[in-house]
């Protein structure tokens, strides 16, 4: 792999961070799904979803009437091969429950964020960078 090729698939795999925080953040679940090989896995909490209809159901599952925001930061993508790379990511989530009457003169109440570390294994698959597995690591809570 020479040093374009090494860049390139960095900057895919950190695409892949960021296109996490913004699939979640708003409820694009197909999107998200589709960053995992077929076979990935995405553990929470200690609970792993294995599989893309798995991944899709943990999603399906989450609460209804909130807003999330996640900032991601501290990306960092070590390749291991011309195939395989792994990463962390940091990640600052606030969420709120939706509200009508929010308006940009009014924005949402914000609970307490908190702060998560990604751990992530990355595949390159025959339509591009996946996460091969991703993990979340809880870091600070209110």
């Amino acid at each position: 792999m020479n040093l374009e090729e090494q860049l390139r698939a960095e900057r895919e795999c950190t695409r892949l961070c960021n296109d996490f925080a913004w699939s979640v953040d708003q409820c694009d679940y197909d999107a998200f799904v589709r960053l995992f090989a077929d076979d990935g896995v995405f553990e929470r909490g200690g609970q792993a979803s294995e599989g893309s209809a798995a991944i899709r159901s943990f999603l399906d599952g989450r609460p209804q009437g909130r807003v999330t925001r996640h900032l991601c930061a501290n990306i960092r993508i070590d390749m291991t091969s011309a195939e395989t790379a792994v990463g962390t990511c940091s990640a600052l989530m606030f969420q709120a429950p939706a509200e009508s009457s929010a308006t940009p003169s009014q924005p949402l109440p914000v609970s307490t964020p908190v702060v998560v570390d990604y751990v992530d294994d990355y595949v390159l698959t025959h339509v591009g960078w996946k996460f091969k597995k991703r993990r979340t690591m809880l870091v600070f809570q209110p």
